[in-house]
Parts: C-alpha cells; sequence; structure tokens
C-alpha cells in the first residue's frame, strides 16, 4: 500500500533492502520504460500483461471497483455455509498473528471481499485505500495481486511489494490459498493474510495455506456427518423395504448406499462402507449422460434400455431425485425399475464378444475363429456339449455381423413336437389344419427374414424335415404348411450341437448334404471341465458379494460339471440365496454336489492314509540298506531336510537303523 495512504503519525519507517530496490527497479522499467529486464518471476510478468490487456492503469492509488451494498448482502448469503464455518477459523488465526500489523481476509469465488479482520492501523490504512469488504481483487478489476493469482492458478501464492501491479499495492506482502470444495474441487474463496512489506510476518506464507487445507477438511467433515446423517435417518430403513433398486449418490458421482435389487441388477458386491463410482460400473455406461444430468442437481425422469451380462434385455425405468438437507443440496436419489420387454426378447441378440467370460486358450481360440466367422455370410455349426453357451455364441456372432440390426431368431429343435417343427419353422396357411389360426401364421424362418436364425440341436430333427430344411437352404424360399405359394427369404443360419453329427449320418439318422451345408464353417466350445483355470472368473461373475473356502473351491476345480455353464451358475445362484455368510463352505451346496464332495473327501482321506503308510515303508526300506542320511536321501530321490522332516513325522529314529547296519 503506498505511503502517503497511511497515516504518518503510525507509520513506521525502515531501511529498504536490495529486494525491494531490485522489485522498484523492474516495475520502473517495465511500465515507465517499456523494457522487460527478466527480473521479476514469469508468474507475476504474465499476470501484468494480462492486467494491460484489461486497460487496468498501473498509477491507481486506490481500489477503484467496489460492490454496493445490496450485491455484498447477496454474496454473504450465497456464501453463508462457508462464511458460518470459517468465521471461528479465521478469529483463531487472527489471535496467531494479532499484534503484527496483519490483516486476514475471504474472498469468495469471484475476488470479492466478504470478511475481514486486521490490526487497527493497518485496517484504517486499507480501508483509506478501498481494500475493504465489497472491494473486487480480481485480476480484471484490481490487476496483479495474491487474491487474483490464487483465483487464476487455482494454488497459494505470494505477491510482494513491487510485484503489485497498481502502485497503491506496494508497501504491502500477501499470501493467499484458494479454498475448494473437496466434492467438487472448485474454488469457493480465497483466505488470505496481509501486511506490511518491511514488516511482514516471516511465517504468512505457510500459515495461510495450512489455514485454506484445514478450512477445507472442516467442509469435509461437514459433509460427511451430513451425508451420514442423510443416510441413518432417512434411506436405511427403506432402501432393502422395496423391489426397486436404490442408489443414493453424492456431488461427486459416488454411490455411498445401494440396495441389495440395485446391486443384483448392476453386478456389484454389496461391501460395507465402500463408495462405487458411477463411471466404474459399466452396466450404467447406457445412462451415463443421464447421470451425469442429475448429478448435477437435476431432477429426471425417463425410460432407457441396458444391456446386461447374462441376463435378459429390458426397459429401465431411471428416476432421479435430488437431496437437500437444511438448505443444502447433497446428492440424488435414484431409483432404477426394471421392465421386461418381452418383443425385444423373442427377436433379438443380446450378447457380444465381450459378454463371452474366460481365458483358456482353446474357449478364446473359439471366439477368435467365431469373430472372424461372424464377417462371413456363410452357415455355422457350433459344436459343443449342453450348457458350454452356444447360444450366446451364435448371438455374439449375429451382433458382429452386417445383420446385428436385423432380427435374431432362436428355435430349439429338440424342444419341439415332431409334428409341429415343420410349421413352426416355416409357418402355415389359413386352414392349414383343425387348429390353426385364422389367416394363418409367420414360421421362424420368415420372422428371421434378413436376420439370422439360430437352430439349436440340429441333431434331434426329424429326418423328413431335414430334407424340407436343405430345400430351403438352397432354394432360398420357404412353403407354409398348407399353402402351394413359396416366398422367397434371406438369412442366415447358425446351427448347434451337442452330438456327433457324423455318427448319426452313419447311423442314417441325419442327412450327409444337410450336414455339409450346415458345416460350411464349424467352432467347438470347449466343456467346463476342460477349461478349469475359468472357474474363479466364473465366481467371481455369478457370486460377487461371497468367497469360496479353500477345500470347496479345490472340489470345483475336480468336479468335472457335466452341466457346464448352465449348471455352474445354477451352483452359483443356490449358494447366493442360501449362504448368508460371507464364506461359502460346503454346507451351502446342493444335495447332489454335497454327496459327491463329502465322497471325494473320504476317498482322499483314505487314499492319503494309504499314500502315507507306503511311504512310510518305503522310507524304512532304504534305511535298512543304507549306511547315512545323504545315501538314504539320494535313494528315495529327495533333499536331506525333505529326509529329517518324514522322519519326523512318521516318528523313526534314522540313527537305529543305522547302527543295525554296521552292526551286521
Amino acid at each position: 500500500m503506498k505511503n502517503n495512504h497511511y497515516s504518518k503519525k503510525h507509520f513506521r519507517s525502515f531501511n529498504i533492502s536490495e529486494e525491494e530496490k531490485v522489485l522498484k527497479n523492474t516495475w520502473r522499467n517495465y511500465f515507465k520504460k517499456g523494457i522487460d529486464l527478466g527480473e521479476v518471476r514469469p508468474v507475476i510478468m504474465d499476470s501484468w500483461k494480462r492486467s494491460q490487456s484489461y486497460n487496468i492503469n498501473p498509477n491507481w492509488d486506490q481500489a477503484t471497483t467496489i460492490c454496493k451494498q445490496k450485491e455484498i448482502l447477496k454474496r454473504r448469503e450465497t456464501n453463508k455455509d462457508i462464511l458460518t464455518l470459517i468465521r471461528p477459523f479465521m478469529d483463531d488465526l487472527f489471535e496467531i498473528v494479532k499484534g503484527t500489523d496483519s490483516i486476514i481476509a475471504f474472498a469468495d469465488k469471484d475476488g470479492i471481499v466478504l470478511e475481514l479482520f486486521g490490526d487497527s492501523e493497518i485496517a484504517l490504512n486499507a480501508a483509506s485505500v478501498n481494500f475493504k469488504v465489497g472491494v473486487d481483487m480480481c485480476e480484471k478489476s484490481s490487476g496483479t495481486n495474491s487474491i487474483a493469482l490464487s483465483l487464476v492458478h487455482g494454488k497459494a501464492i505470494q505477491v510482494v511489494g513491487p510485484e503489485h501491479y497498481c502502485v497503491v499495492w506496494h508497501t504491502s506482502h500477501c499470501s493467499s490459498a484458494p479454498i475448494k470444495d473437496p466434492y467438487s474441487n472448485e474454488i469457493i474463496g480465497v483466505i488470505t493474510l496481509v501486511g506490511y512489506y518491511r514488516s511482514t510476518h516471516p511465517h504468512s506464507f505457510g500459515l495461510v495455506r495450512t489455514a485454506a487445507d484445514t478450512i477445507m477438511r472442516l467442509i469435509e467433515q461437514n459433509g460427511m456427518k451430513k451425508e451420514k446423517y442423510m443416510i441413518n435417518n432417512y434411506f436405511s430403513a427403506a432402501l432393502n423395504s422395496v423391489s426397486d433398486g436404490i442408489l443414493i449418490v453424492n456431488r461427486l458421482g459416488e454411490i455411498i448406499r445401494i440396495n441389495k435389487i440395485a446391486a443384483h441388477l448392476l453386478k456389484i458386491s454389496l461391501v460395507e462402507n465402500k463408495k462405487y463410482q458411477i463411471s466404474d460400473i459399466p452396466q450404467l455406461e447406457p445412462l451415463s449422460k443421464y447421470i451425469e444430468d442429475s448429478i448435477s442437481g437435476n431432477e429426471i425422469i425417463l425410460q432407457d434400455e441396458l444391456n446386461m451380462l447374462y441376463e435378459e434385455k429390458f426397459k429401465l425405468l431411471f428416476t432421479s431425485r435430488k437431496i437437500v438437507v437444511e438448505g443444502q443440496y447433497l446428492g440424488n436419489i435414484i431409483i432404477l425399475k426394471k421392465k421386461v420387454n418381452k418383443e425385444l426378447k423373442q427377436h433379438s441378440a443380446k450378447y457380444n464378444f465381450t459378454s463371452l467370460i474366460g481365458k483358456d486358450q482353446d474357449f478364446i481360440k473359439a471366439i477368435k475363429l467365431a469373430s472372424k466367422a461372424a464377417k462371413t455370410d456363410k452357415s455355422i455349426l457350433i459344436i459343443g456339449e449342453s450348457g458350454t453357451g452356444k447360444e450366446l455364441f451364435a448371438q455374439a456372432i449375429h451382433n458382429e455381423s452386417e445383420r446385428q440390426f436385423e432380427s435374431f431368431v432362436a428355435i430349439n429343435c429338440a424342444a419341439i413336437p415332431k409334428d409341429l417343427i415343420s410349421s413352426e419353422l416355416f409357418g402355415y396357411a389359413e386352414g392349414a389344419f383343425t387348429s390353426a389360426v385364422k389367416g394363418g401364421k409367420m414360421g421362424k424362418f420368415e420372422a428371421a427374414n434378413g436376420g439370422t436364425i439360430f437352430l439349436d440341436e440340429i441333431g434331434d430333427m426329424a429326418l423328413e424335415l431335414q430334407a424340407h430344411l436343405l430345400r430351403v437352404l438352397e432354394e432360398r424360399e420357404i412353403t407354409p404348411v398348407g399353402s402351394n405359394v413359396s416366398k422367397p427369404i434371406d438369412v442366415r443360419v447358425i446351427a448347434a450341437t451337442n452330438k456327433d453329427l457324423f455318427s448319426l449320418v452313419e447311423e442314417n439318422k441325419f442327412r450327409l448334404d444337410l450336414l455339409y451345408r450346415l458345416n460350411v464353417i464349424s467352432i467347438k466350445v470347449p466343456p467346463l471341465r476342460k477349461r478349469k483355470q475359468d472357474i474363479e472368473l466364473f465366481i467371481k461373475h455369478y457370486l460377487p458379494t461371497k468367497k469360496i473356502c479353500p477345500n470347496v473351491l479345490n472340489y470345483f476345480y475336480e468336479y468335472d460339471w457335466p452341466g457346464n455353464l448352465r449348471e455352474m451358475r445354477n451352483v452359483m445362484e443356490q449358494l447366493d440365496i442360501f449362504c448368508e455368510e460371507e464364506m461359502v463352505t460346503e454346507e451351502y451346496l446342493p444335495e447332489y454336489i454335497r454327496a459327491d464332495f463329502l465322497e471325494k473327501e473320504e476317498n482322499t482321506s483314505l487314499y492319503q492314509s494309504v499314500a502315507n503308510e507306503t511311504k512310510k515303508e518305503t522310507m524304512v526300506i532304504a534305511l535298512e540298506n543304507s549306511s547315512s542320511v545323504s545315501d538314504v536321501a539320494k535313494k528315495l530321490g529327495v533333499s536331506p531336510s525333505t529326509l529329517y522332516r518324514w522322519a519326523s513325522e512318521y516318528q523313526i529314529n534314522m540313527k537305529d537303523y543305522f547302527k543295525k547296519t554296521k552292526q551286521a
């Protein structure tokens, strides 16, 4: 602050320092002569240049922009929460610097000073140059100063003496630090310590930076208390008593509470006190835009479609409401209501190759082959045991093909009576048979026209129908039952079987010409028993909230899983329902699995007993025919330390045997 603006009878004279001389000279050279000697910090020089671009007069001897009382009151109301929080803290801070000719000030995010504490002399002199409540200290209004630079750069900074743009502040030493909202990281204000340049508090920069950090922690603690209040008093009892999914989301986009329905829908685990980021949940990706809007405080009601892994496609009713406590916006409550879209489910493919779980090399190879085959329009035969996920492959192929936006129609050839499968596949005309629907009915091939038809369990199709199917594939047209009129069709056929079709050909149960027509490209999906390394992946996917005890996990690796993935999923779902503990033990296994598990445990115990006895007998024989420990270890192919361990385990004194050997 310029000397002649302080009361001369109070102003204390000090010898000017070399640093101040250099700064004064640098300021004069730049503003009087237009010369940059490179002796000022880059952050200051950049600010000087910006201030010049704002047409601020560097020779101003007082602040020029002061808010009117009405505007000050409005800003105080807007910032009442932060002002209420920091006033006691500013009192304490002032007690530390009291008597050092210092001022402590708080400015809002726009640089308007809203609170000010100071020693009487410096406060009076500051007021005389308009540094008071309501002064605008942003760079565009007051040029280079510490409050402005804290707002520009978002960090603590000091500006000393002639580093200030305007001469009015040249006798000031100012340290400022931004206060940021811990939830959004946005600057909500700046705390500043101002003193005379020649009598500055030696620790002013550290004090103001520590003060800002402490205030931010207070804000965070205050917010956490309100969050806890919100959770414990408003939602805890209600969350798990509704049939819809409920998420409580704070302003950071963190899920701070979730009920069981939502966790099930989104395939995430319920862990107490754990916060999930919305952005970390891929199942919510289709709703990301709406969720961002809701986190911003908007209330939203809409429907959108989610494609869930290993689940049916469904419509999701998404509702978001603001949560306001004591006038403060804290977050949103999001309600997820599942609505199955049956029509979509019947004629669309849900799965992509990213939906297929596994790291087994044969499984990865099958995915690569299927992905390449998807780019063609050739017929495909998928071979694999029941429950290995053949239809998942078929849907992924469809969704990767050029037909992905057309219909995907699946039919299980083994599940439809032989006398009905022809009409199911090719449709029928009106009056074709007694119970025929008026006007006739479209068949599966016609429903799939332009898209893909998936013929599951093709090996169970009757021979007479195989001939009809072969003709459809060759002629690319269908003739509904009871009609003489053919209809052209354009479908891609993907067939699947769990049988050896070549053996069926030899038994005259399957047509060889149809086999070659379907088997243009063949893909073999390995059974679960041959991809045991994937078992833990499936456990984590189907049972994310549980842990499997080691002996049960070992059993899962030994078990053959004759039902493959379908059986694995059913077992996991049963464990999820009946086991309320975090750790799954053998008592929660399905009865048929548990019986097999216990039998294997008994057999293992019996085998281990026999093996131990055999090992002991072998060791005794080796001891009887040896003269030293190293000799015995060499004969048994183990290390001496292992031999000593065995001797201790079987309570054998090796020295007794060596004595007998010497006596003999």
